[in-house]
């Protein structure tokens, strides 16, 4: 069973949640429902014509903690201590979109931390998040004890806590569709997308193309459109246009690269150059630190 299946949102929004995302990351999504795991596997033709799709509704979804966990699990990364951000700092995290940023970062932190098997951890980032969602109106989220509770018994089950994490993600697109929170959801996008190029890209080496350089270059494909999304809140904050500009850095360079210029065929089979990839992975951790500075 695939995460859509699980409760019935929008047919919109579960046509971009299940397209635009499973298909960027590109990724094997296994979702145990007492079966052998599911293989979805995206072509470059399902990428662009949702990726088209998107850019006519100018609609975003916040980062699935489901994909973005599900590639370290699939890429055969183990959790490595120290990369993820410090839950404290969320105290320092003052306006609005900071704490978007935020949100979308934690999320990320707090699934790669539950996936691998980090249950202390993950409980810390559940928490923040928590917090920071409190912050920014959207609580309610988190308010449902039983929820909370089936997380916290359920951390050291892989396949249970799987899909309670599909179930929190989903109540949170809910809450953002319900609340027409556009800009919530596609700020956090981005601080959670980033987050998790920066987990691949700090724990892989650029010498010879492996499963994780792969995955790093199919979830490029999202740029172009996130660097459209956030264009709409440009001078909204110092942060805000920071992290805009070393987005459109990141876009030009990673198009200019000629493996992807002359590109045919399937992303996932694109072997760029180690030089082009030490590159590419130093501006993703630039980046990075734009979002959580």
């Amino acid at each position: 069973m695939y995460y859509g299946e699980k409760h019935q949102i929008k047919d919109l929004k579960m046509k971009i949640k299940s397209g635009l995302i499973g298909a960027v990351i590109g990724t094997t999504l296994m979702v145990s429902c007492g079966s052998e795991p599911q293989e979805k596997v995206a072509d470059t033709k399902e990428v662009e014509e949702v990726v088209q799709e998107v850019e006519e509704t100018e609609y975003f979804v916040l980062p699935s903690t489901v994909q973005i966990g599900d590639l370290f699990r699939n890429s055969g990364l183990t959790y490595v201590n120290g990369y993820t951000l410090d839950p404290a700092k969320s105290s320092t995290y003052n306006t609005t979109f900071d704490k978007y940023f935020a949100f979308g970062a934690y999320w990320t932190d707090m699934t790669y931390c539950a996936l691998n098997g980090q249950s202390q951890e993950a409980r810390k980032y559940l928490k923040v998040i928590k917090e920071v969602s409190t912050d920014l109106g959207a609580g309610e989220v988190f308010n449902d004890e039983d929820l909370l509770n089936r997380f916290d018994r359920n951390l050291d089950n892989s396949d249970s806590i799987l899909s309670i994490l599909i179930e929190i993600d989903e109540r949170t697109d809910a809450y953002v569709d319900d609340n027409d929170q556009d800009e919530f959801a596609l700020v956090a996008f981005v601080g959670g997308w980033v987050e998790g190029m920066y987990l691949g890209v700090s724990t892989t080496t650029y010498e010879t193309h492996s499963e994780l350089t792969g995955k790093i270059i199919e979830q490029m494909v999202i740029l172009d459109q996130l660097v459209i999304g956030m264009t709409k809140y440009e001078g909204s904050s110092k942060r805000v246009d920071q992290v805009l500009v070393s987005l459109k850095d990141l876009q030009k360079f990673f198009n200019e690269i000629p493996a992807i210029a002359d590109m045919e065929g399937r992303i996932s089979e694109v072997k760029i150059p180690s030089a082009d990839m030490q590159v590419l992975g130093n501006k993703i951790l630039e980046l990075r630190a734009l979002i959580v500075q």
